[in-house]
């Protein structure tokens, strides 16, 4: 479930999601930009099929070193809402997110469509290009303490912190639809 929700966080739907890398422009050595990041279909389906397809660059070496800050919101009843921070997930900060991440290390649960292409899952992240051609996610689960989550139209910023200053950002708005039972329940 974690995987899917991490990368959730870092994908983006070409009609439905906005994406963009908000590094400020006055950060003089970013830690990590992104170029492109697509997600099909749109709205994302879950459980179902998902095709991810990103670039971008890590263009520094960077480990337990970075703190992350991740601002998340839900669209309810007309207005964006503040998804609260539980059990990882939402408005959180990570002040390690090597930490939350090492769950792949201890399990060896990788995503193989990730080690197929070279990319890591786990810190540290050395200088690399990174470049996810579009490829393929099966999402097979929506842990239940998650239905509520699972379904409408999210904004999500996560800043990579070192110091006091904003090393890598991104912004996502994406709709996301739950199948099965009780699909579209905001009770769900």
């Amino acid at each position: 479930m974690k995987s899917v929700l991490l990368l959730s966080i870092f994908v983006s739907l070409e009609a439905a999601l906005v994406f963009r890398d908000c590094v400020p422009s006055t950060t003089a050595h970013p830690y990590v930009t992104f170029t492109s990041v697509t997600v099909s279909p749109s709205p994302v389906v879950i459980p179902g099929n998902l095709t991810v397809g990103m670039q971008g660059t890590v263009h520094h070496h960077f480990g337990t070193d970075v703190s992350m800050v991740v601002h998340m919101d839900k669209y309810l009843l007309g207005a964006w809402t503040k998804v609260p921070c539980t059990r990882n997930v939402g408005s959180c900060n990570y002040d390690n997110p090597c930490e939350f991440l090492s769950a792949f290390k201890s399990s060896g649960t990788c995503p193989p469509q990730l080690t197929a292409h070279g990319l890591p899952c786990t810190c540290p992240f050395n200088p690399s290009d990174i470049n996810l051609p579009p490829t393929v996610f099966q999402v097979t689960h929506i842990n239940a303490a998650w239905h509520w989550m699972a379904s409408g139209k999210f904004r999500v910023q996560a800043e990579m912190i070192h110091g006091h200053e904003v090393v890598g950002c991104f912004h996502v708005e994406m709709d996301i639809n739950r199948s099965g039972p009780n699909d579209g329940s905001i009770l769900g």
